[in-house]
C-alpha cells in the first residue's frame, strides 16, 4: 500500500468520522427540535380550547362541550382531545367511545404543573391543561376543589421520522460527495505538492544504495522535506568522506603490501645475483691459495674472479640506477642509427633464440632532443623483455614514426614480439619498482621501471598492449620539442 493511498485513506477515515459526529449531532438537536415544535403546537391547541371550553361552561352552556371538542378533533395533527377528571376517568373526548373510561396510569398526569407525556411508539406528545375551580362554577361544582380536572390535548407528530430519514438520506449522499472531492483534492495536492518531490528523494537513495555516494536531493524548500533532503545529503556527504578515506587506506596497505612482495623478490634476486659469484670466486681464492698447478690454471682462475666481480658489479649498478633521478643530458639525438645499434648489440642473442628482426622507419624522421645514452638503456632493455618473452623462438618487429597525440607531435617507437604476452592483471604493475615475472635470479624487475622513468623524464610516455599467447607491443613516445 502506498503512502499516498494510505494518506487518502486516513484522510477520509477521518472526514468520514467527523462528518457523522457531526450529523448525529445535527439529527439529534433537529428530532428535539421537532419535538419541541410538536409540544409548542399541542399547548397552542389546549390554551384555545381551554379559552372555548371556559366560555361555553361559563355561559351554562355545557352541552356544546361535546360539539368544540369534536370539531377541534378534527384538526390533522391532532391525536386526541379530553376532559379527564383528577382521578384520570375521560369526561369529554372527541371520540365518544372513549368517555367514562380510566387512562392508564403512563398517560396520567403527574406533577404540578402536569408533565408532558411522550409516546415515541405512537408517535404522540400529551400536555395537560388544568381546569381551575372559578367563582362562575360554584353553581355546579363544590367551593372546596380547586382543581376541577384537565384538559388533555395529544399530537402526532409523524412528519419527525420523514424530517429524520430525509436528514439521514442528505447527510450520506453530502458525506459521499465530499469523501470523493476530498480524495481527489488530496491525491492532487499530494502529486503535485508533496509526491514528486518525495519520489525524487525515493530515486536518489536508490541511487545511493547503488553505490552513487555523489547523488543530492534539492534543499531549496524551508519545510519538513526540505530539512529531511538536507539531513539526508549531510549524511551522504559524510558517507562519500568515509569510504574515500576507506579506500585510500585499503590503497595504502595494498602499496604497502605491494612494496613488501616486491623488497622480497628483490632481496631473493639480489642475494642469488651476488651470492653464487661471491661462491665462485670464495672457491677460486681457496684454490689459488694452495698454489695452482700451473699458469694456464691461474690464469683461469683470474679470469672466473674478474667475471664475478663484473657480475655483481653490473647488479650493483642496475640498483644505483635505479636509485639516482639522473637528468638526462639533452643533444640532437638521430633515431634510426641509435636503433640500429640495439639492434647489432643483440644480434647475437636474436641468432641464439631462433628470433627474426625487423626495423622500419618513416622517412624523413625528425631529429630529437635527448640523452642517447639513457634512450639506448631503454630500448635495450624494452628489447630484451621482448627476446625474453620467446623462449622458442619467434618475430621481433621495431617501428619508428611521427605521430600526433593531444599533448603534441611526438616520435613513437614500437617494439612488438610474438611472445607469449602479458597476463592482463599483471599490466599496471609491469612499471612497479621490484616486479617481475621472472624466476629468482633471472631478473631484479629494475629494467622497465628504470626504462619508465627515463621516458618520463624525458616527457614522454611508454604504452604497453599485450594479448597473452599472440605476443606484447611496447609504444614510446618521445615529444619533438625535448620535454
Amino acid at each position: 500500500m502506498t503512502l499516498r493511498f494510505k494518506m487518502i485513506l486516513g484522510i477520509g477515515a477521518i472526514l468520514l468520522v467527523v462528518i457523522l459526529a457531526y450529523g448525529l449531532i445535527a439529527l439529534r438537536a433537529q428530532g428535539n427540535y421537532l419535538q419541541g415544535l410538536a409540544r409548542h403546537e399541542a399547548d397552542l391547541i389546549a390554551a384555545v380550547a381551554d379559552r372555548a371550553l371556559a366560555r361555553a361552561m361559563g355561559q351554562g352552556e355545557t352541552e356544546i362541550v361535546q360539539a368544540i371538542l369534536a370539531r377541534i378533533g378534527e384538526h390533522a395533527v391532532l391525536a386526541g382531545i379530553r376532559i379527564v377528571d383528577p382521578s384520570g376517568t375521560i369526561r369529554r373526548s372527541n371520540r365518544p367511545e372513549e368517555i367514562g373510561r380510566l387512562l392508564p396510569p403512563g398517560e396520567r398526569p403527574h406533577g404540578s404543573p402536569p408533565e408532558p407525556v411522550w409516546d415515541f411508539r405512537g408517535q404522540t406528545v400529551g400536555v395537560f391543561r388544568a381546569i381551575s375551580n372559578h367563582p362562575t362554577c360554584a353553581g355546579c361544582h363544590p367551593r372546596d376543589r380547586t382543581t376541577l380536572g384537565f384538559l388533555s390535548v395529544r399530537v402526532s407528530f409523524p412528519a419527525i421520522d420523514s424530517d429524520v430519514a430525509q436528514q439521514w438520506t442528505t447527510l450520506i449522499v453530502a458525506a459521499l460527495a465530499s469523501l470523493v472531492a476530498a480524495g481527489t483534492l488530496i491525491a492532487m495536492f499530494f502529486t503535485l505538492i508533496l509526491g514528486r518531490r518525495i519520489d525524487g528523494l525515493s530515486h536518489t537513495m536508490s541511487r545511493v544504495e547503488a553505490g552513487d555516494l555523489a547523488a543530492r536531493v534539492p534543499e531549496d524548500a524551508p519545510d519538513e522535506l526540505g530539512r529531511l533532503g538536507r539531513s539526508f545529503n549531510a549524511m551522504v556527504a559524510r558517507l562519500a568522506e568515509a569510504r574515500r578515506r576507506l579506500e585510500d587506506r585499503h590503497a595504502e596497505e595494498i602499496r604497502r603490501a605491494q612494496s613488501l612482495a616486491s623488497l622480497g623478490q628483490l632481496a631473493a634476486g639480489i642475494a642469488h645475483e651476488i651470492n653464487n659469484p661471491i661462491a665462485g670466486m670464495q672457491n677460486c681464492v681457496r684454490t689459488l691459495g694452495k698454489g695452482p698447478k700451473d699458469e694456464a690454471q691461474r690464469i683461469q682462475y683470474l679470469d672466473m674472479l674478474r667475471e664475478g666481480l663484473d657480475r655483481i658489479g653490473r647488479t650493483v649498478g642496475h640498483l644505483l640506477n635505479f636509485a639516482r633521478e639522473s637528468r638526462p643530458h639533452l643533444t640532437h639525438t638521430d633515431l634510426p642509427p641509435l636503433l640500429q645499434r640495439c639492434l647489432v648489440l643483440l644480434e647475437h642473442d636474436l641468432a641464439a633464440r631462433r628470433v627474426s628482426c625487423k626495423l622500419a622507419v618513416d622517412g624523413a624522421l625528425p631529429v630529437l632532443l635527448a640523452d642517447p645514452h639513457q634512450l639506448e638503456q631503454v630500448f635495450l632493455n624494452v628489447l630484451k623483455n621482448g627476446l625474453e618473452a620467446m623462449p622458442e623462438g619467434g618475430r621481433l618487429t621495431v617501428s619508428a614514426g611521427r605521430r600526433q597525440r593531444e599533448e603534441g607531435s611526438f616520435v613513437e617507437v614500437r617494439v612488438a614480439d610474438s611472445g607469449v604476452g602479458i597476463p592482463p592483471e599483471n599490466i599496471p604493475r609491469i612499471f612497479d619498482p621490484f616486479f617481475t615475472t621472472k624466476e629468482v635470479g633471472k631478473g631484479t624487475g629494475l629494467g622497465l621501471s628504470v626504462s619508465y622513468g627515463i621516458v618520463r623524464a624525458h616527457g614522454g610516455f611508454i604504452d604497453v598492449e599485450s594479448d597473452v599467447g599472440k605476443g606484447t607491443t611496447v609504444t614510446i613516445a618521445l615529444p619533438l620539442n625535448g620535454g
